[in-house]
Protein backbone atom coordinates (compact mmCIF):
# COMPACT_ATOMS: atom_id res chain seq x y z
CA UNK A 1 0.00 0.00 0.00
CA UNK A 2 1.44 3.36 -1.04
CA UNK A 3 1.56 6.34 1.28
CA UNK A 4 -1.03 8.96 0.43
CA UNK A 5 -0.10 12.58 -0.15
CA UNK A 6 0.18 15.03 2.71
CA UNK A 7 -0.36 17.98 0.35
CA UNK A 8 -3.08 17.38 -2.21
CA UNK A 9 -2.60 20.79 -3.85
CA UNK A 10 1.05 20.08 -4.63
CA UNK A 11 0.18 16.62 -5.96
CA UNK A 12 -2.37 18.07 -8.38
CA UNK A 13 -0.04 20.89 -9.41
CA UNK A 14 2.70 18.40 -10.29
CA UNK A 15 0.26 16.44 -12.43
CA UNK A 16 -0.68 19.52 -14.45
CA UNK A 17 2.21 19.46 -16.91
CA UNK A 18 2.94 22.30 -19.35
CA UNK A 19 1.32 20.18 -22.06
CA UNK A 20 -1.95 19.92 -20.12
CA UNK A 21 -1.86 23.61 -19.22
CA UNK A 22 -1.40 24.44 -22.89
CA UNK A 23 -4.40 22.35 -23.91
CA UNK A 24 -6.53 23.90 -21.18
CA UNK A 25 -5.44 27.35 -22.35
CA UNK A 26 -6.57 26.58 -25.89
CA UNK A 27 -9.87 25.16 -24.67
CA UNK A 28 -10.67 28.14 -22.45
CA UNK A 29 -9.43 30.76 -24.89
CA UNK A 30 -6.88 32.13 -22.44
CA UNK A 31 -3.19 32.87 -22.74
CA UNK A 32 -0.94 30.10 -21.41
CA UNK A 33 0.54 32.28 -18.66
CA UNK A 34 -2.92 33.45 -17.62
CA UNK A 35 -4.13 29.85 -17.56
CA UNK A 36 -1.18 28.87 -15.37
CA UNK A 37 -2.04 31.64 -12.93
CA UNK A 38 -5.75 30.82 -13.04
CA UNK A 39 -5.08 27.13 -12.44
CA UNK A 40 -2.94 27.92 -9.40
CA UNK A 41 -5.93 29.78 -7.93
CA UNK A 42 -8.70 27.46 -9.14
CA UNK A 43 -7.26 24.17 -7.84
CA UNK A 44 -7.20 25.17 -4.14
CA UNK A 45 -10.52 26.98 -4.59
CA UNK A 46 -12.20 23.79 -5.86
CA UNK A 47 -10.52 21.72 -3.15
CA UNK A 48 -11.70 24.20 -0.54
CA UNK A 49 -15.27 23.74 -1.74
CA UNK A 50 -14.92 19.95 -1.70
CA UNK A 51 -13.44 20.05 1.80
CA UNK A 52 -16.41 22.14 2.87
CA UNK A 53 -18.74 19.54 1.36
CA UNK A 54 -16.90 16.70 3.10
CA UNK A 55 -17.44 18.40 6.45
CA UNK A 56 -21.22 18.65 6.04
CA UNK A 57 -23.75 15.93 6.97
CA UNK A 58 -23.91 13.42 4.13
CA UNK A 59 -21.20 15.29 2.24
CA UNK A 60 -18.50 12.66 2.77
CA UNK A 61 -20.70 9.97 1.23
CA UNK A 62 -21.64 12.23 -1.68
CA UNK A 63 -18.00 13.03 -2.39
CA UNK A 64 -16.88 9.40 -2.12
CA UNK A 65 -19.64 8.28 -4.50
CA UNK A 66 -18.61 10.87 -7.08
CA UNK A 67 -14.96 9.83 -6.81
CA UNK A 68 -15.88 6.15 -7.14
CA UNK A 69 -17.82 6.85 -10.34
CA UNK A 70 -14.70 8.15 -12.11
CA UNK A 71 -12.86 5.62 -14.35
CA UNK A 72 -9.70 4.24 -12.74
CA UNK A 73 -7.73 5.07 -15.91
CA UNK A 74 -9.04 8.65 -15.96
CA UNK A 75 -5.69 10.31 -15.27
CA UNK A 76 -3.93 8.32 -17.99
CA UNK A 77 -6.46 9.52 -20.55
CA UNK A 78 -6.67 13.19 -19.53
CA UNK A 79 -4.46 14.40 -22.38
CA UNK A 80 -6.58 12.65 -25.01
CA UNK A 81 -9.80 13.71 -23.28
CA UNK A 82 -8.72 17.33 -23.63
CA UNK A 83 -8.95 16.79 -27.38
CA UNK A 84 -12.71 16.93 -26.85
CA UNK A 85 -12.35 19.75 -24.37
CA UNK A 86 -15.88 21.13 -24.74
CA UNK A 87 -17.43 17.81 -23.75
CA UNK A 88 -14.95 17.36 -20.90
CA UNK A 89 -15.62 20.88 -19.62
CA UNK A 90 -19.38 20.31 -19.71
CA UNK A 91 -19.11 17.03 -17.82
CA UNK A 92 -16.67 18.46 -15.31
CA UNK A 93 -18.83 21.53 -14.77
CA UNK A 94 -21.88 19.34 -14.27
CA UNK A 95 -19.99 17.19 -11.77
CA UNK A 96 -18.85 20.24 -9.80
CA UNK A 97 -22.39 21.63 -9.76
CA UNK A 98 -23.80 18.31 -8.56
CA UNK A 99 -21.36 18.33 -5.64
CA UNK A 100 -21.35 21.97 -4.57
CA UNK A 101 -24.65 23.10 -6.05
CA UNK A 102 -25.14 25.07 -9.25
CA UNK A 103 -25.33 28.35 -7.37
CA UNK A 104 -22.07 27.70 -5.54
CA UNK A 105 -20.18 26.55 -8.64
CA UNK A 106 -21.35 29.65 -10.48
CA UNK A 107 -20.34 31.80 -7.52
CA UNK A 108 -16.94 30.10 -7.53
CA UNK A 109 -16.40 30.86 -11.22
CA UNK A 110 -17.57 34.45 -10.82
CA UNK A 111 -15.49 35.17 -7.71
CA UNK A 112 -12.25 33.55 -8.91
CA UNK A 113 -12.69 35.05 -12.37
CA UNK A 114 -13.23 38.54 -10.99
CA UNK A 115 -10.29 38.13 -8.63
CA UNK A 116 -8.02 37.28 -11.56
CA UNK A 117 -9.59 39.67 -14.06
CA UNK A 118 -10.89 36.78 -16.20
CA UNK A 119 -14.36 36.53 -17.68
CA UNK A 120 -16.80 34.16 -16.01
CA UNK A 121 -17.21 32.08 -19.21
CA UNK A 122 -13.53 31.11 -19.59
CA UNK A 123 -13.33 30.56 -15.84
CA UNK A 124 -16.28 28.16 -15.93
CA UNK A 125 -14.59 26.24 -18.74
CA UNK A 126 -11.35 26.00 -16.81
CA UNK A 127 -13.12 24.82 -13.66
CA UNK A 128 -14.91 22.18 -15.73
CA UNK A 129 -11.61 20.93 -17.14
CA UNK A 130 -9.88 20.87 -13.76
CA UNK A 131 -12.65 19.05 -11.87
CA UNK A 132 -12.09 15.62 -13.53
CA UNK A 133 -8.35 15.95 -12.88
CA UNK A 134 -8.96 16.71 -9.20
CA UNK A 135 -11.48 13.89 -8.83
CA UNK A 136 -9.13 11.47 -10.56
CA UNK A 137 -6.27 12.32 -8.22
CA UNK A 138 -8.55 12.06 -5.18
CA UNK A 139 -9.54 8.59 -6.38
CA UNK A 140 -5.92 7.59 -6.89
CA UNK A 141 -4.99 8.80 -3.40
CA UNK A 142 -7.98 7.03 -1.90
CA UNK A 143 -6.98 3.73 -3.48
CA UNK A 144 -3.31 4.20 -2.59
CA UNK A 145 -4.13 4.82 1.06
CA UNK A 146 -6.91 2.24 1.29
CA UNK A 147 -9.27 4.97 2.49
CA UNK A 148 -12.95 4.45 3.10
CA UNK A 149 -15.58 7.17 2.78
CA UNK A 150 -14.67 8.86 6.06
CA UNK A 151 -10.96 8.46 5.40
CA UNK A 152 -11.26 10.37 2.13
CA UNK A 153 -13.18 13.12 3.90
CA UNK A 154 -10.58 13.31 6.67
CA UNK A 155 -7.79 13.59 4.11
CA UNK A 156 -9.43 16.69 2.65
CA UNK A 157 -10.64 18.34 5.83
CA UNK A 158 -7.30 17.63 7.50
CA UNK A 159 -5.53 19.69 4.83
CA UNK A 160 -7.75 22.77 4.98
CA UNK A 161 -4.88 24.94 6.18
CA UNK A 162 -2.59 23.78 3.36
CA UNK A 163 -5.38 24.34 0.83
CA UNK A 164 -6.07 27.86 2.12
CA UNK A 165 -2.35 28.66 2.15
CA UNK A 166 -2.08 27.66 -1.52
CA UNK A 167 -4.63 30.29 -2.59
CA UNK A 168 -3.42 33.70 -3.79
CA UNK A 169 -3.51 36.32 -1.05
CA UNK A 170 -7.02 37.69 -0.63
CA UNK A 171 -8.89 35.01 -2.58
CA UNK A 172 -9.73 32.92 0.48
CA UNK A 173 -11.27 35.96 2.21
CA UNK A 174 -13.21 36.87 -0.92
CA UNK A 175 -14.67 33.36 -1.20
CA UNK A 176 -15.57 33.38 2.48
CA UNK A 177 -17.25 36.78 2.28
CA UNK A 178 -19.27 35.62 -0.72
CA UNK A 179 -20.99 33.06 1.52
CA UNK A 180 -19.84 30.14 -0.61
CA UNK A 181 -19.02 27.85 2.30
CA UNK A 182 -22.36 28.38 4.02
CA UNK A 183 -24.23 27.75 0.77
CA UNK A 184 -22.57 24.40 -0.02
CA UNK A 185 -25.26 21.77 0.29
CA UNK A 186 -28.09 24.31 0.57
CA UNK A 187 -31.08 24.24 -1.75
CA UNK A 188 -31.06 26.61 -4.71
CA UNK A 189 -33.80 28.74 -3.16
CA UNK A 190 -31.54 29.43 -0.17
CA UNK A 191 -28.65 30.87 -2.13
CA UNK A 192 -27.94 34.58 -2.02
CA UNK A 193 -31.41 36.01 -2.07
CA UNK A 194 -30.22 38.99 0.02
CA UNK A 195 -33.76 39.66 1.15
CA UNK A 196 -34.60 43.00 2.70
CA UNK A 197 -35.29 43.16 6.44
CA UNK A 198 -38.95 42.93 7.46
CA UNK A 199 -40.97 46.09 7.72
CA UNK A 200 -41.70 47.37 11.19
CA UNK A 201 -44.67 45.55 12.63
CA UNK A 202 -45.74 48.60 14.55
CA UNK A 203 -46.77 50.78 11.57
CA UNK A 204 -50.51 51.48 11.40
CA UNK A 205 -52.27 52.30 8.16
CA UNK A 206 -55.43 53.69 9.81
CA UNK A 207 -55.89 56.36 12.44
CA UNK A 208 -56.68 55.41 16.01
CA UNK A 209 -60.29 56.17 16.88
CA UNK A 210 -59.20 57.45 20.28
CA UNK A 211 -56.75 60.01 18.83
CA UNK A 212 -57.88 63.61 19.14
CA UNK A 213 -58.50 65.61 16.00
CA UNK A 214 -55.47 67.79 16.70
CA UNK A 215 -53.20 64.74 17.13
CA UNK A 216 -54.47 63.20 13.89
CA UNK A 217 -53.87 66.36 11.88
CA UNK A 218 -50.26 67.09 12.88
CA UNK A 219 -48.71 65.35 9.80
CA UNK A 220 -50.42 67.86 7.53
CA UNK A 221 -48.29 70.73 8.78
CA UNK A 222 -45.15 68.80 9.84
CA UNK A 223 -44.55 66.95 6.56
CA UNK A 224 -44.46 70.10 4.38
CA UNK A 225 -41.92 71.61 6.78
CA UNK A 226 -39.77 68.48 6.58
CA UNK A 227 -39.99 68.48 2.79
CA UNK A 228 -39.01 72.16 2.66
CA UNK A 229 -36.13 71.55 5.05
CA UNK A 230 -34.90 68.63 2.95
CA UNK A 231 -35.07 70.71 -0.23
CA UNK A 232 -33.12 73.58 1.36
CA UNK A 233 -30.53 71.13 2.70
CA UNK A 234 -30.11 69.68 -0.77
CA UNK A 235 -29.84 73.08 -2.48
CA UNK A 236 -27.60 74.69 0.13
CA UNK A 237 -23.99 74.68 -1.18
CA UNK A 238 -21.65 72.24 0.50
CA UNK A 239 -17.99 71.52 -0.10
CA UNK A 240 -18.01 68.12 -1.82
CA UNK A 241 -15.28 68.75 -4.34
CA UNK A 242 -13.00 65.89 -5.34
CA UNK A 243 -9.43 66.87 -4.52
CA UNK A 244 -6.22 65.35 -5.74
CA UNK A 245 -5.56 62.12 -7.56
CA UNK A 246 -5.47 59.96 -4.47
CA UNK A 247 -8.76 59.62 -2.56
CA UNK A 248 -9.29 61.91 0.39
CA UNK A 249 -11.03 60.48 3.39
CA UNK A 250 -13.61 61.37 5.97
CA UNK A 251 -14.23 59.21 8.98
CA UNK A 252 -17.28 58.68 11.09
CA UNK A 253 -17.92 56.78 14.27
CA UNK A 254 -19.75 53.57 13.66
CA UNK A 255 -22.35 52.01 15.95
CA UNK A 256 -21.14 49.51 18.49
CA UNK A 257 -21.33 45.89 17.45
CA UNK A 258 -21.99 42.99 19.82
CA UNK A 259 -18.32 42.06 20.01
CA UNK A 260 -15.61 42.84 22.49
CA UNK A 261 -13.55 45.06 20.19
CA UNK A 262 -14.93 48.35 18.86
CA UNK A 263 -15.07 48.52 15.04
CA UNK A 264 -12.67 50.71 13.12
CA UNK A 265 -13.92 53.99 11.68
CA UNK A 266 -15.24 53.83 8.13
CA UNK A 267 -13.33 55.65 5.41
CA UNK A 268 -15.15 57.35 2.54
CA UNK A 269 -13.45 57.87 -0.82
CA UNK A 270 -14.04 60.92 -2.99
CA UNK A 271 -12.08 59.89 -6.09
CA UNK A 272 -10.69 56.73 -7.63
CA UNK A 273 -7.01 56.11 -8.10
CA UNK A 274 -5.76 56.31 -11.66
CA UNK A 275 -5.00 52.59 -11.74
CA UNK A 276 -8.49 51.55 -10.60
CA UNK A 277 -11.06 50.46 -13.17
CA UNK A 278 -14.82 50.08 -13.04
CA UNK A 279 -16.33 46.61 -13.28
CA UNK A 280 -19.32 48.19 -15.04
CA UNK A 281 -22.23 45.90 -15.86
CA UNK A 282 -20.26 42.67 -15.39
CA UNK A 283 -22.33 40.13 -13.49
CA UNK A 284 -21.25 39.62 -9.89
CA UNK A 285 -22.79 39.01 -6.49
CA UNK A 286 -22.38 42.59 -5.24
CA UNK A 287 -23.60 45.02 -7.90
CA UNK A 288 -27.28 46.03 -7.50
CA UNK A 289 -27.41 44.45 -4.04
CA UNK A 290 -28.74 46.48 -1.12
CA UNK A 291 -26.46 47.32 1.80
CA UNK A 292 -27.53 47.46 5.45
CA UNK A 293 -25.94 48.54 8.70
CA UNK A 294 -25.70 46.48 11.87
CA UNK A 295 -29.05 47.89 13.04
CA UNK A 296 -30.79 46.53 9.94
CA UNK A 297 -31.31 49.92 8.27
CA UNK A 298 -31.10 50.03 4.48
CA UNK A 299 -28.16 52.30 3.56
CA UNK A 300 -28.35 52.13 -0.22
CA UNK A 301 -27.53 50.00 -3.25
CA UNK A 302 -24.14 49.02 -4.67
CA UNK A 303 -23.94 50.36 -8.22
CA UNK A 304 -20.38 49.51 -9.18
CA UNK A 305 -17.12 47.97 -8.02
CA UNK A 306 -13.67 49.43 -8.62
CA UNK A 307 -10.92 46.92 -9.37
CA UNK A 308 -7.27 47.56 -8.52
CA UNK A 309 -4.25 46.70 -10.68
CA UNK A 310 -3.88 43.38 -8.84
CA UNK A 311 -7.32 42.29 -10.07
CA UNK A 312 -8.90 42.57 -6.63
CA UNK A 313 -11.93 44.66 -5.72
CA UNK A 314 -10.68 47.90 -4.14
CA UNK A 315 -13.85 49.91 -3.53
CA UNK A 316 -17.62 49.78 -3.83
CA UNK A 317 -19.75 52.67 -5.11
CA UNK A 318 -23.04 52.90 -3.22
CA UNK A 319 -26.08 54.91 -4.28
CA UNK A 320 -27.63 56.50 -1.19
CA UNK A 321 -30.60 58.80 -0.67
CA UNK A 322 -30.83 61.90 1.46
CA UNK A 323 -33.73 63.07 3.60
CA UNK A 324 -37.16 62.25 2.16
CA UNK A 325 -35.43 60.69 -0.85
CA UNK A 326 -34.37 64.09 -2.20
CA UNK A 327 -30.92 64.42 -3.69
CA UNK A 328 -29.65 60.89 -4.22
CA UNK A 329 -25.89 60.65 -4.55
CA UNK A 330 -23.08 58.14 -4.82
CA UNK A 331 -20.51 57.47 -2.13
CA UNK A 332 -17.60 55.03 -2.17
CA UNK A 333 -16.16 52.86 0.60
CA UNK A 334 -13.26 50.40 0.63
CA UNK A 335 -14.37 46.96 -0.50
CA UNK A 336 -12.90 45.52 2.71
CA UNK A 337 -15.55 47.46 4.69
CA UNK A 338 -18.35 45.34 3.18
CA UNK A 339 -19.09 41.93 4.59
CA UNK A 340 -21.70 39.27 3.92
CA UNK A 341 -23.72 38.18 6.94
CA UNK A 342 -26.29 35.48 7.55
CA UNK A 343 -29.83 36.88 7.68
CA UNK A 344 -32.52 34.30 8.33
CA UNK A 345 -32.26 31.70 5.58
CA UNK A 346 -30.35 34.01 3.25
CA UNK A 347 -27.53 36.55 3.39
CA UNK A 348 -27.17 40.30 3.13
CA UNK A 349 -24.36 42.83 2.78
CA UNK A 350 -23.46 44.89 5.84
CA UNK A 351 -21.36 48.01 6.49
CA UNK A 352 -20.51 49.43 9.92
CA UNK A 353 -22.05 52.89 9.54
CA UNK A 354 -25.11 54.80 10.66
CA UNK A 355 -27.67 55.96 8.12
CA UNK A 356 -26.99 59.58 9.06
CA UNK A 357 -23.25 59.19 8.53
CA UNK A 358 -23.75 57.63 5.11
CA UNK A 359 -26.13 60.40 4.04
CA UNK A 360 -23.62 63.04 5.19
CA UNK A 361 -20.62 61.31 3.57
CA UNK A 362 -18.77 63.14 0.77
CA UNK A 363 -20.01 62.53 -2.75
CA UNK A 364 -17.86 60.24 -4.89
CA UNK A 365 -16.72 61.87 -8.13
CA UNK A 366 -16.64 59.39 -10.99
CA UNK A 367 -13.81 59.79 -13.46
CA UNK A 368 -14.97 61.35 -16.71
CA UNK A 369 -14.61 59.02 -19.67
Amino acid sequence: MQAMTDNIVSTISRFLTPELIGKMASASGLDRSVTQKATAAAVPAILSGLAGLAGKPGGARQLASAVAEQPTDLLGNIASMLGGSAQMADKGGGLLSSLLGSGVSGMLASTVGRFLGIGEGPMRTLLGLLTPVIMGILGREQRAGGLDTNGLARMLTGQKEEIAAAMPAGLSRLLESSGMYEDIGASSSDRHSYEAPPRSAGVRMTSDTQTTSRGASWPYWVLPLLALGGLLWYLFPRDERAVGTLPTTQTTSVPARPVTDAPAKLTYLTTARDDWSSIGASANEYTNQEVYNTSGENLGTIRDLLIGPDGKAAAAIINVGRILGIGEKEIAVPFSAIRSEKYGDSRRLVVDATKEAVQAAPTFARRKQ
